[in-house]
């Protein structure tokens, strides 16, 4: 198959893509990796979030239930300590009515027995003795209700729990912790996920790219193949080769523009025995050897043997181009090129000394040696190949 640059231009694109893509993969892959790390790390921090909650709910809870069992226990000293209080001020009241009361009957008892009728103090006297002793009923009621106030409060703070939060606000200190740690993780994995999948995106559009090459690639290669397909069937069917040795044909294309086809041999279209067939620059048969047939003069075709040129041109090499001025044989001379370099004049060029010949020597060994290797070479010609 013929070189083709448009293919190998691809093809390095192609390459070059793939390069891409890899790249591209291995940073996707490595941040895949590190975010999905830092998932876990996230989700540890999570669960222990999780824990810490329900710890400190849990603590939270049982310091409500304490503070609900000793507000009970204070609610019920509250409303006896209210309720004693109402009744004490209420007898000290009557009790302060009761103590004037008997202030006044005696001050009058006094006073009728000094400087009024003394028959009426000891009645005066008996009424001041009876409010000196509802008084004192009443004080010794309103000492009793003290004393239950004091023996409810006494009570109270025996039953009452002991409130301690520091089992809930160390619960809620680690909770806190927890919390932190794992917002922070989160965000981590944010990022880190972020990176990730713009590191995917970037993967995928290199993915695609390079896709998209090999699939131009592959469309070019076939396209050449049956450009190559049909350019091949086009040299056999000019070279005259048949069908059951056409599978195998060997085409070779010379620098001289001519083209040497090799068909039946053994083993291979060149092996032992093989045919040959040459055709000129411009597609004409100039020899035909069948296979296992003699090697001579009589296989070339009547084409006059002739030099078609001058021609210049230039060959492009890998460092610079050469300019030069060539001629192909044609008849029995099919196959051989004489070559020189620079634009030279036709007969400086034909001149003998001035260009190089190559080929095979057909006047003297029958076209089995090449005449470059005979003194044809004589450094007229320093391009490529020569």
């Amino acid at each position: 198959m013929s070189r083709s640059y448009e293919l190998d231009r691809i093809k390095s694109e192609e390459q070059s893509a793939f390069s891409r893509k890899q790249s591209a993969w291995e940073r996707y892959d490595e941040a895949r990796n590190a975010a999905d790390a830092a998932h876990d790390v996230m989700q540890s921090a999570w669960a222990e979030r999780v824990n810490a909650r329900e710890e400190m709910n849990h603590e939270y809870e049982a310091l409500q239930d304490s503070n609900a069992r000793r507000d009970e226990v204070w609610n019920e000293y509250s409303r006896i300590r209210d309720y004693n209080n109402s009744r004490i001020d209420s007898l000290r009241s009557q009790a302060d009515y009761e103590h004037q009361e008997m202030q006044r009957c005696f001050e009058q008892a006094s006073s009728e027995y000094q400087y009024g009728d003394k028959s009426m103090a000891p009645s005066y006297s008996q009424e001041g003795y009876e409010h000196k002793a509802r008084r004192d009923e009443l004080n010794d009621e309103v000492s009793e209700l003290i004393r239950e106030i004091k023996d409810a409060k006494q009570n109270a703070e025996w039953r009452a729990p002991k409130t301690d939060s520091s089992a809930y606000k160390s619960a809620r200190s680690r909770f806190e912790q927890a919390k932190t740690r794992h917002e922070t993780a989160e965000a981590e994995f944010k990022r880190l996920k972020s990176v990730r999948d713009s590191l995917k995106r970037e993967f995928e559009s290199a993915q695609a790219e390079h896709k998209r090459l090999k699939e131009e690639f592959q469309h070019k290669l076939e396209e050449i193949k049956a450009q190559n397909q049909r350019e091949r069937e086009r040299v056999l069917d000019k070279a005259g080769i048949n069908f059951l040795d056409r599978k195998d044909a060997k085409i070779v294309k010379k620098a001289d523009g001519t083209t040497q086809i090799y068909s039946g041999g053994l083993g291979a279209a060149d092996g032992l025995g093989h045919g040959h067939v040459a055709l000129d620059s411009s597609g004409h048969k100039v020899y035909e050897r069948k296979a296992f047939e003699k090697h001579g003069s009589q296989n070339y075709t009547d084409e006059p043997t002739r030099w078609d040129g001058p021609h210049q041109g230039v060959i492009l090499g890998k460092e610079r181009d050469y300019e030069v001025t060539f001629s192909q044989g044609m008849g029995k001379k099919a196959g051989q090129t004489i070559i020189a370099d620079g634009h030279l004049s036709e007969s400086y060029f034909h001149s003998r000394m001035h260009h190089n010949h190559y080929g095979l020597d057909t006047k003297y060994s029958n076209g089995t040696e090449r005449i470059e290797n005979k003194g044809g070479d004589r450094g007229a010609y320093t391009g490529p190949g020569h």
